[in-house]
């Protein structure tokens, strides 16, 4: 793996990939949640690479990229990563998680006639406006932890009750790398994805569009039954996707899912 600093309006853009980047394979860029950073893919890197060249980058104002100052809409923030990517080869593929699915739809309708560009998977997009009380008393939580016991209790509850299925699985060095991601997030994502509705984004993308869904992720089970049908709607019922064990960190958790669903849009 490599990183690599990438030139935006604001100053610079920190991406990693496992690829040559040499334009020989098709191209997926991964875009990561909010409180995050391209960490939210490491466990997805190497497997991608079978199939692509996988790019994670660091979003305007998280882990080691530079801030997007005075920026709040959507499509202004899209616009600083589109225009850090133009050194590289063309994307084939959007992959974005959470508060990353947001950015995945607004740039998949800016490349939706770009030749080579196949389409996007959301992992557990935001419900938007209708987040789901379960998420609501979860971060309270989470907030009362943190005042009680600092950070990295705080980001145990959201590690053990949002991000991760089974409590087992979260271990000291995964919640102290948890928060670091918190301490280095600085852009407000939560008004983008507690405003924009997923549903809307994914018309206006006008493009092929996989979801996959996490059947415990408490930003989407309570909503299911409504969602789901909706969901094929907008995209086929093919191109939903429902884990029942999987929670918010899908991908982390699945990583071969993610693999499957790119490699079906890139066959395509």
């Amino acid at each position: 793996m490599r990183s690599l600093s990438l030139s935006m309006q604001t100053g610079s853009m920190h991406a990693v990939t496992t690829g040559a980047l040499d334009g020989s394979r098709p191209v997926a860029l991964l875009l990561h949640g909010g409180h995050g950073s391209w960490r939210h893919w490491r466990a997805n890197l190497d497997s991608l690479s079978a199939i692509a060249d996988p790019i994670a980058i660091d979003l305007p104002g998280y882990g080691e990229s530079d801030d997007a100052p005075g920026v709040s809409s959507l499509s202004d923030y899209a616009a600083l990563v589109e225009g850090a990517l133009r050194s590289l080869p063309a994307v084939a593929v959007l992959v974005g998680f959470s508060f990353g699915t947001l950015v995945a739809c607004e740039l998949a309708r800016r490349w939706r006639q770009v030749p080579g560009f196949r389409g996007a998977i959301l992992i557990n997009p935001p419900l938007g406006p209708e987040v789901t009380k379960e998420v609501l008393e979860i971060l309270e939580e989470g907030v009362r932890e943190t005042r009680r016991g600092g950070l990295l209790a705080g980001v145990a509850v959201t590690q053990c009750r949002i991000m991760i299925s089974d409590p087992d699985r979260v271990t000291p060095e995964l919640i102290s790398d948890a928060a670091e991601q918190v301490r280095r997030s600085r852009f407000k994502s939560r008004p983008l994805s507690r405003s924009l509705d997923i549903r809307e984004l994914i018309r206006q993308a006008d493009c092929p569009i996989s979801l996959l869904l996490g059947g415990q992720d408490p930003h989407q089970r309570s909503a299911l039954a409504e969602r789901l049908p909706q969901y094929r709607d907008l995209v086929g019922v093919d191109r939903v996707c429902l884990i029942p064990e999987a929670a918010h960190w899908l991908a982390y958790e699945h990583p071969q899912r993610v693999v499957q669903a790119v490699s079906t849009l890139l066959e395509q």
